[in-house]
Order: C-alpha cells, then sequence, then structure tokens
C-alpha cells in the first residue's frame, strides 16, 4: 500500500496516488512495465501493418473484386502482377513478371521489385522503382523484366514484384520462385 506522508508527499515514488491516497490509476506501480508493454506492441502492430502492406502473395488486385488479400480496391481500376519466373540466360538470371494496368484514364501507378532473401524472407536492398504507369481506359498488359548476375545469388533469391498506388499503398504484387546456389 502508498502512503501518504503528513506533508501529503508519497513515501513510495513510484506510483502516483491522489489527494485521498487512492491510486490514480489500476496499474500504478506498473507504469514502467505498461510503457514498455505498450511501446513493444506498439511496434510489433507496425511491423505487422508493413509486412501485410507489403504482401508476398501471388496474383494481383482489380477494382472489380478477387484479388490479393490487403490490397487497396479503386473502383475501376484495373491493376494486376501475375506470371513471375526466372530463368538462367548466359551469366544471368532474368526475372520476369506480366502487369495488367488500366481503367481509370490519368491513373498513375508506381511497379517496384525488391531482391528478397529466400531463406530469411527479407528483403537484401530496398525496392527499386521499375517503371511509372500513366493508366488509360482500356487495360494494357506487359511483360517485365529485371536481371541479376548469377555471381550476386550466392544464397537463394526471390525477385518480388509490386504495384503501388501513387499514395503509396499495395495494389498488387507477385515472386518468383527461389533461385540460385542453395534453391
Amino acid at each position: 500500500m502508498i502512503n501518504v506522508g503528513d506533508q501529503g508527499h508519497l513515501t513510495d515514488t513510484r506510483s502516483v496516488v491522489h489527494h485521498d491516497g487512492s491510486p490514480a490509476c489500476p496499474f500504478c506501480g506498473m507504469g514502467n512495465i505498461v510503457n514498455v508493454i505498450n511501446r513493444r506492441l506498439l511496434g510489433v502492430l507496425a511491423a505487422v501493418l508493413v509486412l501485410s502492406a507489403c504482401g508476398s502473395s501471388s496474383g494481383g488486385s482489380s477494382g472489380g473484386g478477387g484479388g490479393s488479400p490487403g490490397a487497396v480496391k479503386i473502383p475501376g481500376l484495373i491493376s494486376k502482377v501475375s506470371d513471375a519466373k526466372v530463368s538462367l540466360v548466359g551469366s544471368n538470371y532474368v526475372t520476369s513478371a506480366k502487369v495488367t494496368v488500366g481503367g481509370i484514364a490519368g491513373k498513375k501507378l508506381k511497379l517496384e521489385w525488391g531482391l528478397v532473401d529466400a531463406l530469411q524472407g527479407n528483403e537484401s536492398q530496398d525496392e527499386i522503382v521499375l517503371r511509372t504507369y500513366v493508366l488509360t481506359k482500356a487495360p494494357k498488359t506487359e511483360t517485365v523484366t529485371v536481371k541479376i548476375p548469377k555471381s550476386r545469388a550466392s544464397s537463394p533469391l526471390l525477385v518480388h514484384y509490386v504495384l503501388y498506388n501513387t499514395d503509396g499503398a499495395y495494389l498488387a504484387s507477385d515472386d518468383t520462385p527461389d533461385f540460385g546456389q542453395g534453391a
């Protein structure tokens, strides 16, 4: 129990009490622990949100329904990344993905790619903008490619292709199969 002395001073400085001696909160005495737990929970929540936004799902999304879990749905927008694959051509791994975009004329989307360590699941570099699209009403499909030197793939890697809205919202993504030594 916390005692308030004759002068109204706390004898236990770890807790805060009201003038009548009652605890200021039900967690008094645990203030530091609660703050540490709250900070850690916020950190975990932020990490979960970032990872779910990045997504490593196959397929794409379209404004009309279906699509990738966690993808932003914009009525009329067609945004799809599919058929990501990889092949060894000479001294390079050549990765490719099919991208379909359209539906809202003038809208801009960014296609980015990232090299991912397939064993640990984390990116070995920041995502790089591969292409910026200015959409037309009619959907257009193209195949995009990224070359990775064979010497860079000393452990299993994969390429993550992802479409983002101009505000950075995740729209669609697809990953190549693992490639490199040990894949």
